[in-house]
């Protein structure tokens, strides 16, 4: 009964928090500091993300493969020189692919 119970809560929550700036819409006023920070957001999680792939294997901190450091280098020249992050995934996946088939 609780998980059901805090699975609707998080909902509720989810659902408020999302509506609320719908709702809020335009009577908010934008400052260039919340600007900055909404723009700041999804890089900043998304190298939360990728620091916790990359560095936590199950449950503990350890180091990163070889594949996935040599695909993650892939990825920064990628973007580096394109400008698009699509770009990222054309040339990191292919070169985690490769050099754990060669590990194998």
């Amino acid at each position: 009964m609780i998980v059901i119970v805090t699975f609707v809560a998080a909902a509720a929550v989810t659902y408020l928090l999302r509506s609320s700036m719908v709702l809020a819409g335009d009577r908010l006023q934008e400052s260039d500091g919340v600007r900055t920070a909404v723009e700041l957001t999804a890089p900043a999680v998304l190298a939360a993300m990728i620091a916790g792939a990359l560095l936590v294997h199950h449950g503990t901190v350890s180091a990163p493969a070889l594949a996935e450091v040599a695909a993650i280098g892939a990825a920064v020249v990628a973007v580096r020189r394109t400008g698009n992050v699509g770009a990222a995934l054309a040339a990191g996946l292919p070169v985690y692919w490769v050099i754990q088939a060669l590990a194998v």
